[in-house]
C-alpha cells in the first residue's frame, strides 16, 4: 500500500510519521522549502505517547504521480482549493480522507473528485510546529477516525485501518462517519471559540465556574447547530466533550490561538462563520459563535 501525506505540519506530520515508524510505505506531499528543511532535519515529534524522529520520503507537486492507494489530506482550510489543483492529477486514483476542520470541504472535493473516493475523516489531537519546526504533541487526545460516505467501507479502507492499529496513535473505522464530522466540528468550535477569545488554554478559562459555564453554553450553541443541521450530538460523546472542556488538566490551545500568536492566517471562517450560516439557514442565531467570529475579524484587520 502507497500512502500519501498532503502536508506535514501538526496533523499530517504527527500520524504520516508514526505510519513511517512502523514500516508504512508514506510519502509527503510539500512545498520546495519545506522539502529542503526536512530533508536537511527529517520530522521530529515530542509527545506523551513517545518522541519520534524520521527521515521522510518527500515530493513536491511537480513529482506527483497517481500511484496512491491512500491520501491524507491534512491541509489547512484555505489552502484546499489549492491543493484541490495539486492533485488533480490523481483524478479519481485512491481514498482521499480530508482532516480538515467543519464539514463545507467535503462538497468542495466531491465537485472535483469521485464523490465515492473521497472519505470523510476527524482527527482528535492538539499538535503543532514550534519555531524550531518540531511537532508538539499536547495532552491525551491522538486519534483519527475515517469511513465511507457512500454505502459500506471497502476492502482497501479496511486494509488501511489494519495498518493504523500497528502505530502508536488511536484509530477506529467508522459505519456513520457523517456523524463524526459534525461531532468534531461542534468540539472544534468550541475549544477554538473559547481559547481566541479569551486568548489563553482552556484550563485557565475553567478555574472558576463562569468560565465554565461560558464554555458549556457555546458548546451548547454548537450542539444546537448541529442537531438543527440533522445531526443531533449523540449522548456519550456529549458527556466525553464536556469533560474534556472542564477538565482542569486539559492545558490546550486551539491551533488557530497559536495561529494568531504568530500572527499568521486563521481558518475562522471555515470553523466558526460556516457553523453560523448553517444555523442562519434554520432561523438561529448563535449569539456566542457571532462573538467570537466578531473577535476573528478585529484579529485580521490588525495586520
Amino acid at each position: 500500500m502507497r500512502i500519501l501525506v498532503i502536508g506535514a505540519g501538526g496533523i499530517g506530520g504527527f500520524f504520516g510519521s508514526h505510519l513511517h515508524a512502523v514500516g508504512e510505505d508514506v510519502t509527503f506531499l510539500v512545498r520546495e522549502k519545506k522539502k529542503d528543511i526536512l530533508e536537511k532535519k527529517g520530522i521530529q515529534i515530542k509527545s506523551p505517547i513517545g518522541d519520534l524522529l524520521i527521515q521522510p520520503n518527500t515530493i513536491t507537486k511537480h513529482e506527483l504521480t497517481k500511484t496512491y492507494d491512500i491520501i491524507l489530506l491534512t491541509c489547512k482550510s484555505y489552502n484546499l482549493h489549492e491543493v484541490i489543483d495539486d492533485l488533480a492529477p490523481l483524478k479519481s486514483n485512491g481514498i482521499i480522507i480530508p482532516f480538515l476542520n467543519g464539514q463545507t470541504h467535503l462538497k468542495k472535493l466531491d465537485i472535483n473528485f469521485n464523490k465515492k473516493s473521497i472519505y470523510g475523516g476527524v482527527a482528535y489531537i492538539s499538535s503543532n510546529v514550534d519555531e524550531d519546526g518540531v511537532i508538539e504533541h499536547v495532552g491525551k487526545n491522538n486519534k483519527i477516525t475515517f469511513g465511507s460516505r457512500i454505502g459500506e467501507n471497502s476492502e482497501l479502507i479496511k486494509d488501511f485501518y489494519n495498518r493504523c492499529l500497528k502505530t502508536k496513535f488511536d484509530t477506529s473505522l467508522s459505519d456513520n462517519i457523517d456523524q463524526d464530522v459534525w461531532e468534531k466540528w461542534i468540539f472544534i468550535a468550541t475549544v477554538a471559540g473559547v481559547t481566541t477569545l479569551f486568548k489563553t488554554s482552556l484550563d485557565s478559562v475553567n478555574k472558576s465556574k463562569e468560565g465554565i459555564k461560558f464554555i458549556l453554553d457555546l458548546f451548547q450553541e454548537c450542539c444546537q447547530i448541529s442537531k438543527l443541521n440533522g445531526f443531533e450530538i449523540r449522548e456519550e460523546v456529549k458527556n466525553i466533550h464536556e469533560a474534556f472542556f472542564i477538565n482542569p488538566n486539559s492545558k490546550v490551545k486551539a491551533s488557530m490561538l497559536i495561529d494568531m500568536e504568530r500572527k499568521s492566517m486563521t481558518e475562522h471562517e471555515h470553523i466558526f462563520k460556516e457553523f453560523i450560516n448553517l444555523g442562519n439557514l434554520k432561523n438561529y442565531n448563535p449569539v456566542f459563535l457571532n462573538i467570537i467570529y466578531l473577535n476573528m475579524l478585529v484579529y485580521e484587520n490588525t495586520f
